[in-house]
Parts: C-alpha cells; sequence; structure tokens
C-alpha cells in the first residue's frame, strides 16, 4: 500500500484550453504558478491511499495528477471544493474496498455488477464526510504514459466523483433536516431514487466537464440504453404473468429506470457544459428515445435538470425534484407499469398489451415450471 498525503513529483500538464494558446515561457511561468498553488493551497487535503500493484513513484505521479486537475477544475468554478472529502482510495479489490468503508459507513455498499456495466469508483457517505473509492485500473490510467484515451477518460472519471463530493456537501448543508434522512411515502419510494440520481449525474459530469472529456460518449449511449430498458421491462412482464411474482417485476423494473435516469443525467450534464444539445451530438439517440416513446421525457428531464442547477443554492427541500419524480412515473407509465395510492398503500397494475403476453409455447413452459416448484 502507498499512502500520500501530499504532492510531491510534478506531472506534465496536459493541454487544456488555460494553456492551449500559450508560448513555452508563459507555459513555465503558468506551470509554476500552478505548482505553487498546489503547495500553498492543495485542493485535496485528505489522504490519497493506493492498495494496488503500482510503486511509490506511480503513486506520487497519480497524485500530482489529480491535485493538478482538480486546481484546474477549481480555477474553472472557484466555488467548488472537497472540504468534506475524508480520503481518496485506490484498490485493486474494489468489491473488498466497499466492504471496508461499509464498516466505517455503517451500511452496506456494494459494486454495481450488471448487464448496465460494472462499477469502479463511488462516493460513500459517512456521517458528516465522505470517502471515494476507485478502482486500482483508473490510477493505473493516469499514469499510462503512451495512451491520451485513456488518460483522459480516467481523469475525467476522478473529476466526476470529486463533484460529486461537492453535491454532496451542498445537499447536507442546505436540506440538513432531509439530506439521508428523508422517508420516502406514497408514491415517492419508486420515482425519488431515480430523479436524485439523474440531479447527481448531471451535476457531476456537467462541473467536472473539460478539453480531456468526451463531449459525445454519453449522449451516444443513450441509443444503446433506452431500447435495452424497454426490452428488458419487457421481457420481465411477459415473465410475470407467467410467474406472477410482483416483488421480482418491481425490483428489476425499478433497477431499470434508475439506471437510465442516471444515464439521462450523464448525458444532459454533459451536453449543458459544452452548450449544445442531443440533436447536435447525437441525434441517432434522438431516434431511438422517440422510437422508443422516451424522447418528451428525455426533454423534460434536460430542461428541469437545467432549471434546478440555476437555482441550486437556494434548494430548501428535495421536493424541487418532483417534475422529475413526476418524469420517471410517467417512464414507468410508458413500460406498462402504473402505480397508484389507494390510501396508505400503492397499488401497482399491469395491463395487459400485445407486446407483453406470452405466447402459447411460453404459457406452456410457464405452467410446467410452476408444477414443478
Amino acid at each position: 500500500m502507498t499512502n500520500l498525503d501530499s504532492v510531491d513529483a510534478v506531472e506534465p500538464i496536459r493541454p487544456n484550453s488555460e494553456f492551449a494558446e500559450t508560448d513555452s515561457g508563459a507555459l513555465d511561468s503558468a506551470v509554476a504558478d500552478l505548482m505553487r498553488e498546489l503547495e500553498e493551497n492543495p485542493p485535496l487535503k485528505c489522504p490519497i491511499s493506493y492498495h494496488w500493484h503500482g510503486n511509490e513513484q506511480l503513486a506520487s505521479t497519480a497524485s500530482t495528477c489529480i491535485q493538478v486537475q482538480a486546481a484546474l477544475m477549481r480555477r474553472r468554478h472557484p466555488w467548488l471544493t472537497f472540504d468534506a472529502l475524508d480520503s481518496v482510495i485506490f484498490h485493486h479489490d474494489y468489491a473488498q474496498a466497499l466492504l471496508e468503508v461499509s464498516e466505517r459507513a455503517g451500511r452496506p455498499c456494494e459494486a454495481t455488477s450488471g448487464d448496465s456495466g460494472v462499477g469502479l469508483a463511488m462516493v460513500v457517505h459517512l456521517e458528516d464526510k465522505c470517502v471515494v473509492v476507485l478502482q486500482e485500473g483508473l490510477a493505473l490510467g493516469l499514469v499510462a504514459e503512451n495512451d491520451e484515451d485513456t488518460r483522459d477518460l480516467c481523469i475525467d472519471t476522478v473529476m466526476h466523483e470529486l463533484c460529486h463530493v461537492y453535491d454532496y456537501e451542498r445537499k447536507r448543508n442546505l436540506l440538513s433536516h432531509e439530506f439521508l434522512k428523508r422517508k420516502l411515502v406514497g408514491l415517492e419510494w419508486h420515482v425519488f431514487t431515480a430523479a436524485e440520481a439523474a440531479w447527481s449525474e448531471y451535476f457531476a459530469n456537467k462541473y467536472s466537464n473539460s478539453d480531456l472529456s468526451s463531449t459525445d460518449m454519453h449522449p451516444k449511449y443513450l441509443a444503446v440504453v433506452a431500447p435495452e430498458v424497454v426490452q428488458s421491462v419487457s421481457d420481465a412482464i411477459r415473465a410475470y404473468r407467467m410467474h406472477r411474482r410482483l416483488d421480482e417485476l418491481l425490483l428489476l423494473s425499478e433497477g431499470k429506470v434508475r439506471f437510465l435516469f442516471q444515464c439521462f443525467g450523464y448525458a444532459a450534464g454533459r451536453l449543458d457544459a459544452n452548450e449544445t444539445t442531443l440533436e447536435v451530438v447525437a441525434p441517432e439517440s434522438c431516434d431511438v428515445l422517440r422510437e422508443a416513446g422516451l424522447f418528451d421525457i428525455w426533454e423534460t428531464t434536460f430542461c428541469e435538470l437545467a432549471r434546478l442547477d440555476s437555482c441550486r443554492d437556494s434548494w430548501t427541500s428535495f421536493d424541487v425534484l418532483k417534475p422529475i419524480m413526476n418524469a420517471v412515473d410517467a417512464t414507468f407509465n410508458k413500460l406498462g407499469l402504473f402505480y397508484t395510492e389507494v390510501g396508505e398503500k400503492v397499488r401497482v397494475d399491469v395491463p395487459l398489451t400485445p407486446e407483453t403476453t406470452p405466447t402459447a409455447l411460453e404459457a406452456l413452459i410457464g405452467f410446467g415450471n410452476k408444477l414443478r416448484r
């Protein structure tokens, strides 16, 4: 393990808009100013630890790269601070690192693993602070000498997580009466998490954006995600017609819709940061969303996220997310799941449709499985 609390190696400055058109003498001066800033007022004042297959020199280089990029991000957004950061941990066993942090957090934290992707980074909330846990490959990518694309992606990912840290502190301070305490009642329990995830990913992607970020990666990914979500939920409803396990259907559907709104947030944040639109950057995603009947929901979510950002320092309650919660509910409706409140309970209706009606063969197989159980 390598544990570095300070910067002790100079990482070459990558091309960035701040230095893009600077002559060599001015560049040397700018780099000297930046390194002086890191010594006098580093953006990250917490330990950065490495449980990995690298060495001390590589760890020092990776830490300097993180500090440099965080300082450049702070220059773009002077209000962006990371005082809530307890530590940054790179680990070769990401799941084990999350398990160890879980003991401090007092709740289980598990790595994302599924059809939608495999998790490599997570911000874990403690009582007053938070920990950024990252897979070691991100640190190795930061020091990759001959692969700029990988370096750019790793830098972008780490900066994204640091933006989550700021957003965590902002919400904890502004909404202390609700943050990590809000009790979800009625219909909120199936829409709040997806709406909040859309906001979090929007904010992190918007403010981590730099010349090293991909403008179109997340917007283009919507063309992959949307049909997969629609098909997965349709298949799950068809299976439900036979096994009748509603909890199983809802668990899968809620996970898929939450992931869709996370991707909405990723795409919207990157588009907003670059002052462009989905139609310009990823027209194929527009076509796919229209075909899936989700384009209006995307547009509503995008506009609402931008509005929320414009007033983010004056939030008084998570109720500000209600328009996005309504968009989440509309997505469930579009996918064939209708939630309504009945007294203090929530009813879920799954109307029959041609797309979600099992074939005669599927029904026969399902009946056979029931008999075997």
